[in-house]
């Protein structure tokens, strides 16, 4: 599909979303007031809830937005994984409704009718979802299969095939392969042909000779950097005669997340590293963390005020540690700690890295560290928006100059907010452990972000984060 044809699809979702979450709210009605069940306090009054359906709307729309849900959605997606995701996005957009309903006080709603609602508008959702797939699966069945030829080699082309066979060149019938140079050795050109079943076509004398005679409606060009020159020498050949053509940048080496595309005043602009931690879902987050960072402030003020005045009793010195991270975008801010070394402690060592048998910590300091609670302070870090409650834990700027030039794909954990807690910690990988497999952790949270990913490593923390045999 081109991108208009996605566009149309992503639209015709949203208001298929739409129109069954609201018929949702208004069928649940009509099974609560139906008369099979009693009503004590009378029947209210429909129009009591339909005056709700734009606030409905609204709610859905911006959970799922925010949440990522239509930026994951794509018609190669499998319908079991859809429906799982839509399950997710619909728990969460149905606490929040069930949060505005409680605000909006004009009217206290049936609790049944609740229920009913939030049993009903998951499936009703994935019901439309799976008519608009199947429409889709019978348009393209009953479509005339566009003759295309391909152009190109190496991953390039393995990547043009394989979007003909499960993605947006489905409806392409293949009329051979032409290999665009010197990237593609002959026995890889033989062993390529062979495993996807296509034909080897010579790049001919006379273009228009030739798309004529074979009638080429499309051609798809996925040449590799180094086989430029032959784009550069056939393209406008090429582009004078068929209506359709499609290029796939060699880009793929280069992205380490979702590569995005902008176009101003006509000109496209290709984004190698676009993080889905932007938009709409960036400020849904900020609103978890101001939530969940105040409630973690008021159930653990009892234990951050016993352990204020421990650490003051235990040692000399200041009850907090104000340490230099680096987070955002680079940016320097200052995480708070409940202080867990003698003051000056690294006047001599200056800047190293925690690891066992670390005896510059204080008695009670090692107790701190081994449990995590020296942490709890970072929760004025989040509401102070220099962090998250989770995403990759953030170093000093010393070792992150360290770490840069020794791990590619390091500096791109700052694209996203530091954290408490992240997909690394809850996964082991935290204290003096393989930097390698802390990277691809976070390079893994980034590039899958969810606001359900995020309540999922909240409760895994719970169990593998506060205790943990990395933490000294």
């Amino acid at each position: 599909m081109n991108r208009k044809s996605n566009d149309i699809l992503l639209l015709l979702r949203i208001i298929s979303d739409v129109v069954m979450v609201c018929g949702a709210w208004a069928l649940a009605y009509g099974l609560r007031f139906s008369g099979v069940l009693p009503v004590p306090k009378g029947l209210p009054e429909f129009m009591l809830y339909l005056k709700l359906l734009p606030f409905v709307a609204i709610i859905w729309l911006l959970v799922f937005t925010g949440s990522g849900f239509y930026r994951r959605t794509g018609h190669h997606r499998s319908a079991f994984l859809e429906a799982l995701d839509v399950l997710q996005s619909c728990v969460l957009a149905t606490i929040a409704f069930i949060s505005f309903t409680y605000l909006y006080e004009e009217y206290r709603y049936s609790r049944v009718v609740m229920i009913f609602f939030a049993a009903l508008h998951p499936w009703m959702i994935i019901a439309g979802r799976s008519a608009i797939r199947k429409s889709v699966r019978v348009y393209k069945r009953n479509s005339p299969a566009r003759k295309t030829l391909l152009i190109g080699g190496g991953e390039s082309l393995r990547h043009a095939i394989e979007m003909a066979r499960v993605g947006d060149l489905t409806r392409s019938q293949i009329l051979g392969v032409i290999f665009s140079g010197t990237s593609t050795s002959l026995a890889e050109e033989n062993q390529f042909l062979a495993t996807f079943g296509l034909g080897k076509l010579e790049t001919p004398s006379d273009w228009v000779e030739f798309l004529t005679t074979n009638r080429v409606e499309s051609v798809v060009f996925a040449v590799p950097h180094k086989d430029y020159e032959y784009l550069e020498k056939h393209l406008d050949a090429v582009a004078d005669q068929v209506p359709d053509i499609k290029m796939i940048p060699d880009l793929v080496r280069f992205t380490r997340f979702a590569a995005g595309i902008d176009i101003v005043d006509g000109t496209p602009i290709i984004t190698i590293n676009e993080s889905p931690l932007t938009g709409l879902g960036s400020v849904l987050k900020r609103i978890v963390d101001m939530i969940g960072a105040t409630f973690a402030l008021t159930f653990f003020s009892p234990i951050m005020v016993m352990i204020a005045v421990a650490v003051k009793v235990s040692s000399k010195g200041p009850i907090l540690y104000y340490q230099e991270r680096m987070g955002l975008d680079g940016r320097i801010f200052k995480m708070l700690k409940f202080r867990s070394m003698p003051v000056n402690a690294e006047a001599q060592s200056g800047a190293v890295w925690a690891k066992p048998g670390d005896d510059r910590a204080t008695p009670f300091g090692k107790w701190l560290r081994r449990t995590s609670l020296d942490e709890l302070p970072q929760f004025f870090n989040v509401l102070r928006g220099d962090m998250s409650l989770v995403g990759p834990r953030p170093e000093r700027q010393v070792f992150v100059d360290d770490f840069r030039k020794k791990v590619p794909g390091y500096y791109l954990r700052h694209k996203t907010k530091a954290g408490i807690t992240g997909w690394a910690q809850v996964n082991g990988w935290r204290g003096n452990t393989s930097i390698e497999k802390r990277i691809e952790c976070d390079r893994y949270y980034i590039q899958n972000w969810s606001i359900w990913l995020d309540l999922r490593i909240m409760f895994l923390t719970i169990f593998r984060g506060f205790l943990n045999k990395n933490a000294y």
